[in-house]
Order: structure tokens, then C-alpha cells, then sequence
């Protein structure tokens, strides 16, 4: 494992780069969100079409954004791939399914209705499973080409605290205890544990090791997710100095598959308290906050992005879950009730449900949109989310 000092890239120089020119940032912010919107789209939309190719279901169209088609060319499978003219999405057409249509038993033994129930949801459980599986080989990739992490380096230092008449910016903490500190959130979950108890910090300040004592006051706050906790505080903020570290192959693999797994219990943990009120509605994003954090995330550089896309393409996979009509785990249900009644629901049925589910995600999309130009300060006064470290 080696670490060094991180720099800026190239994307943060493009982003700089396109600073300089009017209305450059939201150019240059629009064009990589439809980039990023369509490396996530096609990934859940290949997972539909590997998974129907495997059972034998004929796909007729792939298709990268909606609406009149820009360009495509067949394959020798007669699928047509194509990119429409609005880039804000994608979809899988297969052979008896079709968005927003009911789904009808079929002879045809290379229509998606001819297959058994479980063949039917392998092909829908797929395209989640391609943004889970993405979102993991994204973190392999930042975990072999470096991982950032923060310094264990003091930035401010507040007032009628702990660390406040012992530590000063700059500091950096490099042992507690006799206990090698290898970055800031290391000595975070060590002051936090501690609440109390007496800390000696080994100190590296103007080139000079030095040895600082002091007990981390007993302090209980409430997290983003609605959750209350009462650790230990010592009240330093870190300076936001970053290095990086470079995994080896096996060690890179284990570390991504540690960081899927916290990333998919933080994303349902943090659904399951909006659904229940913990967290408040006003705290969704839409395609404009989305977009905004995407710029954001690039210029802070191509790990920034990376883990970005990774928290997006794993939101993907759980909302796409959801059992609401015309997401996938909309079509999960159904199929559920088909397994049940021995026979899919009547057409009518399935089109209100399936009118039911749009008109629901359409009025989810205008009100994540809403809270996205409150933030943005389109209305009224600008209202930032930012994710930040809390202070020790």
C-alpha cells in the first residue's frame, strides 16, 4: 500500500478551463451529466438485454435517450441500437414488453410473456443488479488508481473545546494512545469511542513531533439520517488536505466490495427513513440537483466523480426496486401476482396501475425539481446542501 500526495487531474483542469468562458461551468456541468446519466443508463439497460438474450427473448431495440432516433445501425441479431434526440435516459425494448403496455400471455417463443415466472424476473432483476455489479467495478477501478483520503490534519479548531487550547491548524495527529493514526477518519472513530477518557496525541507541528493531552467531552447530536448519537468530541474540523492511497489487486477488491456493501445499506437505510418521515422530503434531489452535483464532483477531479457516479449507479439499483408500476419493481410485483392468481392481471387493470405509477413519478420528479431551484436559489434564497465532515 503506498500514498502520496494528491494533485488535480485532468478533469479538475477542464473544469477550470471551461470556467473561464461564459456560461462555461453550466456547459461544461450539463454536457457531464448527460455523459454520466448515459454510462449509468446504458449499464442498467444492458444488464435487461444480457439477461433476456440468456433466456432466449428477442430484443428489438436498445435504445440510449428517447424519442427520434439520431443515429443506429442493426446487429446480426436484429436488434436495433440507437441514440434519441433527448438524452434522458434509455430503454430495452423486447419482444412482448413494452413500457406502459399490458403485458399479455404470448406463444411466441422469443417474446418476453412466453417465458416462465422466473426467467421473466431475471430479466428484470437484471438491469438493477448491472448498476450494483457498476458501481462495484467502479470502486476496483478508484481503489487500484488511487484512493483519496483526508489527512489526519487539523483544520479549525473550535472555541470552548477540548482541543482548543492544545491543538492548532495545522497540527497534524499521526498516533493517539501509542496507536498509529492513518487518516482523519481514523481519529475520528478513536476520539468518538472515547468520550471521557484521557488522549495522548502524538503531534507533528513545524516539522517536530509533540505529545498533547487532552479528553474528548461527551457530546450527542443528530445525523443526517434522523439518528442520535452521543460520542466523544474534541472540536476540530479537518483541513480537507487529502493523500492517496494505492491498493494492491486482492487488497482492492475486498476494500470495493467493503465500500458496495456500506454504500447499499446507507442508500436503503436512508430511503427507509425518508419513507418514514425521519428525514424530510425536502431533502430529495432531482435531474437539476443531480446535475449540479455531478459539476461539483468533477472539480474535485476524477476521484470525486468516480465515487459520485458510484453512489448514483447504487441508488439506481434500490429505487429501481421500488414497487411502484413501470419500475422494475413494479414489474416484480406484477409477476408476483401472476405467480399467485396463476394468470396475469387483466389489461386494465395493469394500465391504470401502470398510469397510477407514472403519474407518481412524475409528481416525485416536479417536487425533487422544486427542492433543487430552492437549493440552487432560483426562488427565494439559495439554500446549499453540502456534505461536509463533522467537526471532533
Amino acid at each position: 500500500m503506498e500514498s502520496m500526495t494528491a494533485h488535480s487531474d485532468w478533469l479538475t483542469r477542464l473544469a477550470e478551463f471551461a470556467q473561464q468562458y461564459p456560461y462555461g461551468d453550466t456547459v461544461f456541468t450539463v454536457a457531464l451529466f448527460l455523459v454520466v446519466l448515459s454510462i449509468l443508463v446504458f449499464f442498467h439497460e444492458l444488464g435487461h438485454y444480457a439477461a433476456a438474450r440468456s433466456v432466449g427473448i428477442r430484443v428489438e431495440a436498445f435504445s440510449i435517450g428517447f424519442g427520434r432516433e439520431i443515429f443506429g445501425w442493426n446487429d446480426k441479431h436484429g436488434t436495433r441500437w440507437k441514440f434519441g434526440w433527448l438524452p434522458l435516459g434509455g430503454y430495452v425494448q423486447m419482444r412482448g414488453q413494452e413500457d406502459l403496455k399490458p403485458i399479455e400471455q404470448s406463444v411466441d417463443p422469443v417474446s418476453f410473456a412466453s417465458k416462465t415466472l422466473l426467467q421473466r424476473a431475471w430479466v428484470i432483476v437484471a438491469g438493477p443488479l448491472a448498476n450494483l455489479v457498476l458501481g462495484f467495478v467502479l470502486l476496483v477501478a478508484v481503489m487500484l488508481t488511487g484512493e483519496h483520503k483526508l489527512k489526519a490534519e487539523i483544520g479549525e479548531i473550535l472555541p470552548d473545546m477540548p482541543a482548543a487550547a492544545v491543538l492548532q491548524a495545522g497540527d497534524v495527529v499521526t498516533a493517539v494512545n501509542g496507536e498509529a493514526v492513518a487518516d482523519w477518519d481514523a481519529l475520528q472513530t478513536y476520539v468518538s469511542d472515547r468520550a471521557g477518557q484521557e488522549l495522548v496525541m502524538t503531534v507533528q507541528r513545524g516539522g517536530q513531533d509533540m505529545a498533547a493531552t487532552l479528553v474528548p467531552q461527551t457530546t450527542t447530536f443528530t445525523d443526517l439520517l434522523g439518528d442520535t448519537h452521543t460520542v466523544g468530541r474534541i472540536g476540530v474540523a479537518p483541513s480537507y488536505s487529502t493523500f492517496v492511497v494505492h491498493h494492491g489487486l486482492a487488497d482492492g477488491l475486498w476494500r470495493a466490495a467493503e465500500r458496495t456493501y456500506e454504500l447499499t445499506a446507507l442508500t436503503v437505510k436512508s430511503l427507509y427513513k425518508l419513507l418514514i418521515g425521519a428525514i424530510g422530503a425536502d431533502n430529495l434531489s432531482g435531474p437539476l440537483g443531480i446535475a449540479n452535483m455531478t459539476g461539483q464532483a468533477a472539480s474535485s477531479g476524477t476521484f470525486a466523480l468516480l465515487m459520485f457516479m458510484t453512489m448514483i449507479s447504487i441508488n439506481l439499483c434500490i429505487v429501481n426496486l421500488f414497487p411502484l408500476p413501470i419500475l422494475d419493481g413494479g414489474h416484480l410485483v406484477f409477476l408476483a401476482l401472476e405467480g399467485v392468481r396463476g394468470r396475469p392481471l387483466g389489461a386494465v387493470a395493469q394500465e391504470w396501475m401502470m398510469r397510477v405509477g407514472l403519474a407518481l413519478i412524475v409528481m416525485l420528479a416536479l417536487f425533487s425539481t422544486f427542492n433543487d431551484t430552492k437549493r440552487m436559489g432560483w426562488f427565494g434564497g439559495r439554500d446549499e446542501a453540502v456534505i461536509t465532515r463533522p467537526a471532533e
